[in-house]
C-alpha cells in the first residue's frame, strides 16, 4: 500500500511539473497574441518593442537602432509605457506621426508575463509568424549589434 501511495504521488508531482511553462514558452505564447491582435502586415520582417521605462542602457541602444532605421519599411516599432512622446520625438529627432512603421501602445496592453519587460524586444518573423525572439539586456548586449548584420 505504501509503494502505491509512494507512485501515485510521485505521478501527480511529475505530471505537475511538467506541465509548467518555462519562461522562454511564456514569452513566445504572450509574443504570438500580442503579433496577432496587432495584424502585422506579412512584409514586416522585424518587430522592435520598446519600452520606455525599464533598463536605461538597453532602452538608449533601442532608441538609437530606431532613430537610424526609421526608413526601413521591414521594421515595426513598437513604442510602449513611453511616459513623454514629445522627450522621445526630441531625442530621436523626429515626429512619430510622420511613420507609419511605427505602432503606439496607448491603452499599455503590452505588459510581459516576465521580468524581460524592461528590455528592448527584437521579433524576426516570417510571413507573420514568429521566427525567433531576444531582448537586449546586460545579458546579451550585442542584440541590436546581431540584428544589424541581418537587416
Amino acid at each position: 500500500m505504501k509503494n502505491l501511495t509512494l507512485c501515485i504521488i510521485a505521478l501527480i508531482f511529475i505530471t505537475s511539473y511538467s506541465c509548467k511553462k518555462n519562461e522562454k514558452e511564456i514569452e513566445q505564447d504572450y509574443l504570438e497574441s500580442i503579433i496577432d491582435k496587432m495584424d502585422i502586415n506579412d512584409n514586416i520582417k522585424w518587430v522592435i518593442v520598446l519600452p520606455g521605462l525599464g533598463c536605461h542602457g538597453c532602452i538608449q541602444e533601442a532608441e538609437a537602432f530606431m532613430k537610424e532605421h526609421i526608413e526601413n519599411k521591414d521594421i515595426l516599432f513598437v513604442l510602449t509605457k513611453i511616459e513623454s512622446f514629445k522627450i522621445l520625438q526630441n531625442k530621436l529627432e523626429i515626429k512619430i506621426k510622420d511613420y507609419k512603421n511605427i505602432h503606439i501602445d496607448k491603452k499599455h496592453e503590452i505588459s510581459f508575463p516576465t521580468d524581460n519587460g524592461v528590455y528592448p524586444c527584437i521579433i524576426e518573423l516570417d510571413n507573420g509568424k514568429i521566427k525567433s525572439y531576444e531582448f537586449q539586456s546586460p545579458n546579451n548586449s550585442y542584440a541590436f549589434g546581431k540584428l544589424e548584420s541581418k537587416i
